[in-house]
């Protein structure tokens, strides 16, 4: 039986948006659990972009505090060597609070324990948190303190990062759940500060679309301290705008990251001038955990430094390569836009990685809530990225009970699994060829009258 055209969109407006429980077949069965699909009547989004960003931003809460209960053995019996590791609730927060200068309120980077791998803004962030600490020195109370600190500060950042999605998607706002209630996100939000750098692309993103070039250029600059994966957007926002003939914009962009990245860098390396020495470690370094690169290793296979960081690097010159290749107008499915080129040039860099550390999936999130990936592709991804977060963790912890640990052949194929799904959702998110909002939406739903047969 057909039905009228749904009373809350027919007549256009600021609503046509997809309900996901008509759309999606996986949240239509998830949402058995208070009931089933929204009805034909229901009243969606009666509080407009608004609502749905504060909806959202609740359900982020939510999925932060399985988090926090995730961690909880840790949370209550402190972060100590190899427990945080059988029970999977390590953190870096916690962690390098009492082991580095942080828990006397100092920055990270001298002294005896320096945190000489962590990046300059996560240090930065690492050491406000501490000045908030009541106490001194580094026991529990110390620990629990700053990862109930970060907690509560990734509420805000998931806030933010909605707010961003669903003003970057308002014809689908509902996609920004992606984000906030992928189970990821319970898994990876709390194990470093990579949330903050996932908050800031996603801003950099919404100000480049405003046409904010100066803004978005200081937010990506900012995201870049956290990690280098915002370069990669950059470059896209670069190639895309060079493509359609916006090249002041396009320079705007670039000086206000490199003014961005200043903002932090100066003041740091004036005080402190080992903030740098996270890059520094970076050129030189054997594959790390995660990576493909990593798995000759851990199957017995030396392979020379100088080659990791050669492949790493040739991995980064190959994406830009692509992107300008891919944008192409001419070619097939050229005229990519930001979002299509970014992730593209993230599964070259991923696969080429010396570190693929198992925080590096929060990064995949911006992408499946930016494009038009279903749910039980997201779920797929997720299974490969929790198989590695507990297999990382026990390989870890192998060197202190082999008999317990889990040896080096069976993590190097949690590795090459967990590959294997971020080469296939991000080729997913690639391979569109229209932002999604800018896809046709239905406004009426499905007929949920029909008996069944």
């Amino acid at each position: 039986m057909s039905l009228p055209p749904d009373p809350r969109t027919a007549g256009g407006g600021d609503r046509p948006w997809q309900v996901p429980s008509w759309v999606d077949p996986v949240v239509a069965r998830a949402t058995g659990v208070i009931g089933g699909p929204l009805g034909r009547y229901a009243v969606v989004g009666g509080g407009g972009l608004a609502g749905v960003a504060a909806a959202l931003t609740l359900v982020g809460a939510l999925v932060l505090a399985l988090g926090v209960w995730q961690k909880g053995h840790c949370l209550m019996k402190g972060w100590s060597t190899p427990d945080q590791f059988w029970r999977a609730c390590y953190s870096d927060l916690p962690v390098v609070h009492v082991s580095s200068p942080l828990s006397e309120r100092a920055l990270p980077w001298a002294g005896e324990g320096a945190a000489t791998g962590t990046a300059p803004l996560p240090g930065a962030v690492m050491w406000l948190l501490a000045q908030v600490w009541p106490g001194a020195g580094g026991g529990l109370a110390s620990q629990q303190w700053v990862f109930a600190l970060w907690a509560l500060v990734a509420v805000v950042l998931v806030g933010l990062a909605v707010l961003a999605l669903v003003s970057l998607t308002p014809q689908r706002p509902w996609q920004a759940a992606h984000l906030a209630a992928s189970p990821a996100l319970a898994l990876l939000a709390l194990v470093s500060t990579d949330l903050l750098g996932v908050s800031l692309l996603l801003l950099g993103l919404w100000a480049w679309r405003r046409e904010r070039s100066w803004t978005a250029g200081v937010l990506l600059g900012l995201a870049s301290l956290v990690r280098p994966f915002p370069l990669l957007v950059l470059a896209a926002v670069l190639v895309v705008a060079w493509r359609r003939g916006r090249v002041l914009p396009a320079l705007q962009t670039v000086v206000g990251a490199v003014l961005g990245a200043l903002l932090v860098l100066l003041p740091l390396v004036t005080v402190q001038p080992e903030a740098l020495s996270a890059a520094q470690q970076w050129w030189g370094q054997p594959a790390g955990y995660g990576a493909l690169q990593m798995v000759p290793r851990l199957l017995g296979v030396t392979v020379p430094t100088a080659l990791t960081t050669a492949v790493a690097v040739g991995g980064w010159l190959l994406a830009l390569g692509l992107g300008v290749r891919l944008s192409a107008p001419g070619r097939p499915g050229g005229g990519r836009g930001v979002v299509q080129l970014s992730a593209l040039m993230l599964l070259v860099v991923a696969l080429t990685s010396a570190s693929l550390s198992v925080q590096s999936g929060l990064w995949v999130l911006p992408f499946l809530a930016l494009s038009a990936v279903r749910w039980w592709r997201h779920l797929l991804w997720v299974l490969a990225e929790a198989l590695v977060f507990l297999a990382t963790w026990l390989h870890i912890a192998f060197a202190s009970d082999p008999g317990r640990g889990l040896p080096g052949d069976a993590y190097a194929l949690t590795v090459v699994l967990r590959a294997v799904a971020w080469s296939w959702v991000l080729w997913e998110v690639g391979r569109g060829d229209r932002p999604v909002a800018q896809r046709p939406v239905p406004i009426s739903a499905p007929d949920r009258t029909a008996s069944p047969s």
